[in-house]
């Protein structure tokens, strides 16, 4: 007796492709937000680390944090030119890595390079310091080349308020803040996500989204923040990460940062206590 073969029919192959196809498209969302999420406990992991030498910091330099460089002081060129005035330079001693302020799911809009600012004349002062990098016209030591950095330093407790102001606003100094002046450390922004190496405005919202010429009110905010918006402009998840005062490390979404007046990072900030 002759034996036959059996086959799938037409119709039975285009329903396990369909199957395929649908539980592809369910399950591929799932993917991505689980390499975010382990992105994001990298990171975790890197500001918790930078919470930790900061706090180091303090301890080592009379209860002050960090110092940044003051651009409204009277000593453009040279706090621009001094790779010692930036935050992360401060505390990269007590970490030992550079690659920790390289956030893994995303970073400022350009990474080191030797580019000389054209603004700068006569370049930078190579005897003292040797052949620097530079972001957004900012000096950074020379080995610290082609780094993305991907944090910002909230400028108010580095001991200046966040833009405006004169050289004589006695909050605009050259030395961190006590940590006695702040209030409340637990609520009060010092390290985040940002599009900027300065943590100011909603850059901390819009971490991939805002340039270093932007306050990030001109681009993303213009209209309503749809999904595409959310998930392209935020860092984590539709959120960013927090360091703060006393250490401790806090994801926040989105819409619980993000106001059309800063009110919300302003507060933070510690706008009302200093």
């Amino acid at each position: 007796m002759k034996q036959r073969n059996f086959g799938f029919t037409l119709i039975e192959l285009l329903v396990v492709i369909a199957i395929i196809a649908i539980l592809a498209a369910i399950l591929f969302p799932v993917f991505s937000q689980a390499r975010e999420k382990a992105r994001q406990a990298q990171c975790t992991s890197n500001t918790r680390n930078m919470g930790m030498a900061a706090m180091q910091y303090v301890n080592d330099y009379d209860e002050r944090l960090m110092p940044t460089e003051c651009w409204s002081c009277g000593n453009q060129l040279g706090d621009r030119h001094d790779p010692n005035r930036r935050w992360l330079v401060r505390i990269q001693p007590y970490m030992r890595n550079i690659q920790v302020f390289d956030c893994p799911s995303g970073s400022t809009d350009s990474g080191l390079d030797f580019s000389p600012p054209k603004w700068s004349p006569g370049g930078d002062n190579q005897t003292i310091w040797g052949p620097l990098t530079y972001a957004w016209g900012w000096a950074f030591p020379g080995a610290w080349r082609g780094l993305r950095i991907g944090y910002g330093y909230s400028l108010r407790v580095a001991g200046w308020t966040d833009g405006g102001g004169n050289s004589g606003n006695p909050n605009k100094v050259s030395r961190g803040r006590s940590i006695a002046q702040i209030q409340r450390p637990a609520e009060t922004l010092m390290i985040a996500d940002s599009a900027h190496k300065d943590a100011c405005c909603n850059r901390i919202v819009s971490a991939n989204a805002c340039t270093s010429q932007s306050y990030c009110a001109q681009d993303w905010a213009v209209g309503p923040w749809d999904d595409e918006k959310r998930a392209r402009y935020t860092r984590h998840l539709e959120g960013s990460l927090l360091i703060f005062c006393d250490g401790h490390v806090k994801w926040y979404r989105w819409n619980a940062l993000y106001r059309p007046d800063n009110s919300v990072v302003g507060a933070l900030h510690g706008w009302g206590q200093f």
